[in-house]
């Protein structure tokens, strides 16, 4: 939802939507329409104060648990009536990872996806001990996914490392990849983080990230069946898989996409409200330019009436979803040239 930390969230967002100050030479031009920084991570629980004690345990995040005032997630969210709370917990030397628990409303439950399913998510944390993340997780009974059952080497975007893929409480994908942190990195055992995201055709996906969000991923030409990734990934031999990347606009953060062939795949799609439905907010330019272009395109509008809300007097927002039934939430000014 609406909060970059875990305080004064609207606040927050009004500041981070700012516009840069124009330069003594005259004013900046506008941006072109789509995404031009990353705010968060979203992930609906069953639990938030399990899930969070979780992510406590095994990585050593921070993070509260909070009512939020709710009128304006209705709204967003289209749901009438539902209640919410939030923990916003700081993935260190990346982007926040923010936990939502909605009550009051019939809610889909243990919803847990296949790896290889269109619009399953996976959170990459980059960690700085693996062996003592692979301990704790071990230590609170979370479900190992990689076959061979401990860490393997394969080539990720940070170069080749040792990796694991586990499950949290609700059955979020979660990959720890053995980092070198930088020199400025603080302490903690995060030093970065990756969104992930599996999907279900990558030319149609590129085609709505890249051309509608303006985003520049960039696509493996072919399939791989690399054995040590099919491992880290619980796939069988047999199955194949492609993968795209980039950096959003407007930030340091990263996503990575995966489509998988070889095996059967369901569509993991959920509202917002629902637990384990998950997705990340984007700062977007021209917001309702962005937003008529998704509608002509074909792409599903989940607020209310299908329509920018007005969360304050300076900023709108709305939830979408991708061509794999993922979460978008758009964040963008009420100025129209903005």
């Amino acid at each position: 939802m609406r909060v970059i930390p875990a305080t004064a969230a609207t606040c927050l967002v009004v500041i981070a939507l700012a516009a840069a100050q124009a330069p003594s030479t005259g004013p900046a031009p506008a941006a072109r329409p789509g995404a031009i920084g990353f705010m968060h991570a979203i992930h609906s629980t069953n639990d938030i104060e399990k899930t969070l004690a979780f992510y406590q345990a095994v990585f050593g995040l921070g993070g509260q648990v909070r009512p939020f005032a709710s009128s304006g997630p209705q709204i967003l969210t289209d749901s009438p009536g539902a209640t919410l709370r939030v923990a916003m917990a700081p993935l260190r030397g990346a982007f926040n990872f923010e936990l939502t628990e909605f009550g009051n409303i019939q809610r889909q439950m243990n919803r847990r996806p296949a790896i290889a399913d269109p619009g399953a998510p996976m959170m990459k944390i980059v960690v700085r001990d693996l062996d003592s993340v692979v301990a704790a997780a071990r230590k609170v009974d979370a479900p190992i996914v990689t076959r061979s059952g401990a860490p393997v080497t394969v080539a990720t975007s940070l170069g080749s490392a040792r990796s694991i893929v586990f499950r949290d409480p609700d059955g979020y994908f979660v990959q720890a990849i053995q980092g070198t942190p930088a020199a400025a990195a603080p302490e903690g055992a995060v030093v970065g983080a990756i969104m992930g995201l599996t999907v279900r055709d990558m030319d149609g996906t590129l085609k709505y990230w890249n051309g509608l969000l303006g985003l520049d991923l960039r696509a493996e030409p072919g399939f791989s069946t690399d054995a040590a990734m099919l491992d880290l990934l619980g796939l069988p031999a047999g199955a194949s898989y492609r993968m795209a990347g980039g950096v959003i606009p407007g930030s340091t953060a990263r996503i990575e996409m995966i489509e998988v062939k070889g095996v059967a795949r369901t569509p993991f799609d959920l509202r917002v409200t629902d637990a384990m439905a998950c997705g990340i907010a984007l700062r977007v330019a021209r917001i309702r330019e962005v937003l008529t272009a998704i509608k002509a395109s074909g792409g599903r509008v989940l607020s209310r009436n299908g329509e920018l809300v007005e969360w304050s007097e300076t900023v709108r927002n709305v939830f979408v979803k991708d061509p794999n039934g993922f979460n978008l939430e758009l964040v963008g000014s009420a100025d129209p040239a903005q």
